[in-house]
């Protein structure tokens, strides 16, 4: 079999995937692993000591879905979560962000509870408050209580659980300085010395002989540690399409190879030992940055490209990656959930793949990973070809350099200083080069995140565009039946798109705050903006602008303000800068208010109109989607002048015969203006107030008669909203409730007919539920397939037949 390593690596990580979306039991794997040997050897008996490439397939994969399952299982922390224990660990990598904070990784070694004392080996995330005296691989001492990390609340958005779990990180904690027992300085071992005197003599050196400027950057690039550089200059590069080149990756180990080797055999040491030399030097540096994915895959892939040559033995690339993907996988399986090792592989692949057809690799690696950065990052560097022609030769040549800085800074300060000045006029040439580029009008144009089918389709048709020898060999009645298949299914999509008048309204999941969606045909609203009342995490920034983004939202029709308060307004003002908004919806002037102030000074600067609405205005959404104010009346905004809640704006959204009210924060004098002038029951309601004892008066409640209440509001908030006597009366009136504390974002749909109600936060899908919930879908997928293969027997037939007649 050519390539094996392919058909075994692609199924290993196809059912760790697998493993991590569905929820499997572990006598359902073994069961499937023994049926999976027993088919293959079945096989292999039968025909004659051959395994089946389809039995090898489901082997490896059903092998992830097992390994993903011992790996996440295996968390000994992770069974103490919530508790409060003493541990005892060695800090592996710390950086602080400012005096009184730092962030940690620390091999937890040990840990005790009330009646237990275990020794164990995991990493944990570490949150350092208040003490900045704890360096790298000291032993530290502390109480803490063990967290286990949020996944996302709302579709797309960061993962911190799984970005931590890609790195077999389990669990986190804080440390403030009266939880730090002891700190445990002094002996290190030979590794852990090498490394601290590498990194010491590497800043030495760069700081001794480079610029401020370009000492932070090589530092940065050659230690893979993005701390030296500023968040500004690292967006730039990512800006440029050249944030790789700050990634140590396969470049900077094949330079380090090629250097050692070139040096060593210059003074005329044998070649296989200066390989053997490079090969060590290589391992030793991938040791001492911290073995990122991307360097381990490059330590494998060289080390058996060298090997090869010294043994004079044939060297296939694209199996030795797919070889090396197994064993990154076999070390820990979530890393193919990783950004850094998703980029590595696919730039990898596609530069051994495409550079022979395209000829520039540069080019291959861009057009190989442009799904991956509209998913992660939704931009898509317009002259990112450009910049790395441009640039990448100048850092390539900066890197090879300075390795050679760092050599003979043992040897001449000469030579050295040669050496530095010689890489600062690259590096400020490079600088100068990257702001003319940066000068461009457009350096990227956003795109919302493809979902998985559209990835897959994008690579499909990259696959044919490339291999167009591939199409010109099919059978003309085979393209023939794709061609109508797709034309078909475009169709299909398009008759539904119109036909469809169903309206979407989100709640989005901003933690303590209120942001609501309303996507119609014709356009998009939000319903407050979210902020954070306390601290300095910006919702805007973090939340709602990358939700938005993601979903391929650039244009808000309208923004209605509720009111005032951080909680539901704070983030316009961000939101105004980075999106186009057509207009702004608000119910009162409030001057002296700094939010109000502040979006009304933003408004003025982007040239979006702000509207004053008031009680009985009426919106148009859409042919038969209308909102209609009710609040706050001028009784209202002359008897609650200072209390912005009860001067919140109220909205009755109706989507052909069912209607929803969002209420804001209003209390006891909104509710009452409310149940003057609504009159009549609605179908949902948006918990006044978050929840609080202050609003959901029995009489409002008993008056509106909603069937759903949605509350948003934040975990373990301050406030401890929703308060249990307002949720007891919701549910003794028989209200269903929906909270984005519990659910995460929350899907309502309206349609003419139903509604449907999804929280962003569930359960892993079992096998069971996949069959239950989408056998319509498997049983149309079917019919898609039947129908293909009819098309083509068709067709087959019928140019057959007219071959016969014209012969």
């Amino acid at each position: 079999m050519k390539r094996p390593f392919v058909y075994i690596s692609i199924p290993f990580m196809l059912g760790i995937v697998f493993f991590y979306f569905i929820d499997i039991s572990l006598n359902f794997i073994l069961t499937i692993i023994i049926f999976a040997i027993l088919f293959n050897l079945l096989i292999y008996f039968h025909n004659e000591n051959t395994i089946s490439g389809i039995g090898m397939i489901l082997l490896f994969f059903i092998l992830g879905i097992f390994l993903a399952y011992i790996k996440f299982n295996s968390s000994e922390l992770l069974k103490h979560k919530g508790s409060i224990l003493q541990l005892e660990g060695i800090v592996e990598e710390i950086r602080y962000i400012d005096n009184n904070k730092g962030k940690a990784i620390v091999r937890i070694k040990n840990i005790k509870g009330e009646d237990f004392n275990k020794n164990i080996s995991e990493k944990m995330r570490l949150t350092i408050i208040g003490n900045n005296e704890i360096e790298l691989y000291d032993t530290i001492i502390f109480n803490a209580e063990v967290v286990e990390p949020l996944s996302n609340t709302n579709p797309k958005l960061y993962n911190y659980k799984l970005n931590l779990l890609s790195n077999g990180i389990f669990t986190t904690a804080t440390l403030r300085n009266n939880n730090l027992l002891e700190v445990k300085k002094g002996y290190h071992s030979f590794l852990q010395n090498l490394r601290l005197n590498f990194i010491n003599k590497i800043e030495e050196v760069f700081d001794k002989y480079l610029s401020d400027r370009n000492n932070s950057l090589m530092k940065s690039i050659v230690l893979g540690d993005y701390s030296y550089i500023e968040e500004d200059e690292i967006k730039g590069f990512r800006d440029l399409g050249i944030a790789h080149v700050i990634a140590v990756s396969g470049l900077h180990i094949g330079l380090i190879s090629v250097v050692i080797i070139f040096t060593l055999s210059f003074v005329g040491i044998n070649k296989k030992i200066s390989i053997l030399i490079a090969l060590l030097a290589i391992w030793i540096y991938g040791f001492i940055i911290g073995m990122p994915a991307s360097v381990l895959r490059a330590n494998i892939s060289i080390s058996l490209l060298l090997i090869s040559h010294i043994l004079a033995k044939p060297y296939d690339s694209i199996n030795t990656l797919s070889f090396a993907l197994l064993v990154l996988l076999l070390i820990n399986p979530f890393w193919c959930f990783n950004l850094g090792f998703q980029l590595s592989f696919i730039a990898t692949f596609f530069i051994l793949y495409l550079t022979p057809k395209v000829k520039v690799a540069t080019i291959a690696a861009q057009v190989g990973i442009l799904p991956v950065l509209a998913y992660y990052f939704n931009r898509l560097p317009i002259i990112a070809v450009l910049a790395n022609l441009i640039l990448v030769p100048l850092f390539t040549l900066s890197l090879s350099l300075s390795i050679f800085l760092i050599l003979f800074s043992y040897i001449s300060t000469h030579i050295s200083n040669a050496l530095g000045t010689v890489i600062n006029i690259i590096l400020n040439l490079e600088a100068v080069a990257a702001e003319i580029l940066y000068s461009f009008p457009f350096l990227s144009f956003r795109v919302p995140s493809p979902d998985i089918i559209e990835i897959i389709s994008y690579y499909i048709v990259l696959f044919l565009i490339v291999n167009g020898k591939f199409l010109r060999k099919l059978h003309k009645g085979i393209v023939k039946t794709i061609f109508y298949y797709l034309v078909l299914v475009v169709l299909f999509n398009l008759a539904y798109l119109s036909i469809n008048d169903s309206l979407s309204i989100e709640f989005i999941d901003v933690g303590q705050g209120d942001s609501i969606l309303i996507r119609t045909k014709k356009g998009h609203y939000l319903i407050d903006t979210g902020g954070n009342a306390f601290g300095d995490y910006d919702i805007g920034e973090n939340i709602l602008l990358p939700y938005l983004e993601k979903h391929g939202i650039f244009n808000l029709n309208g923004v209605f303000i509720t009111h005032f308060h951080e909680d539901h307004s704070k983030s316009l003002p961000y939101l105004m800068d980075n999106i186009n908004i057509e207009r702004v919806y608000i119910g009162y002037i409030k001057k002296g208010n700094e939010l109000y102030e502040n979006i009304i000074l933003k408004a003025y600067e982007k040239d979006i109109p702000v509207y004053i609405i008031q009680k009985g205005n009426h919106i148009k959404l859409g042919r038969n989607t209308h909102i209609f104010v009710l609040g706050p009346s001028e009784e209202l905004l002359n008897t609650y002048k200072d209390q912005d809640n009860e001067l919140s704006l109220c909205l009755l959204l109706k989507h052909f015969d069912k209607e929803i009210l969002f209420t804001g924060d209003i209390e006891k004098g909104g509710e009452k203006n409310l149940i003057e002038s609504l009159k009549k029951d609605v179908d949902f309601l948006k918990v006044p107030h978050h929840g609080s004892n202050t609003s959901s008066s029995e009489e409002f409640l008993k008056s509106v008669k909603a069937k759903v209440g949605f509350i948003s509001v934040g975990r373990n908030n301050i406030y401890n909203h929703p308060h249990k006597e307002v949720l007891d009366r919701y549910e003794a009136l028989g209200i269903d409730i929906y909270r984005t504390d519990e659910c995460g974002l929350i899907n309502l749909i309206l349609d003419k007919k139903y509604f449907y109600i999804e929280g962003f936060i569930k359960e892993k899908i079992s096998l069971y539920d996949i069959l239950e919930k989408y056998t319509i879908h498997i049983l149309i997928g079917i019919l898609y397939l039947c129908i293909q293969y009819l098309m083509v027997k068709y067709y087959l037939q019928t140019m057959k037949e007219l071959e016969r007649i014209e012969l």
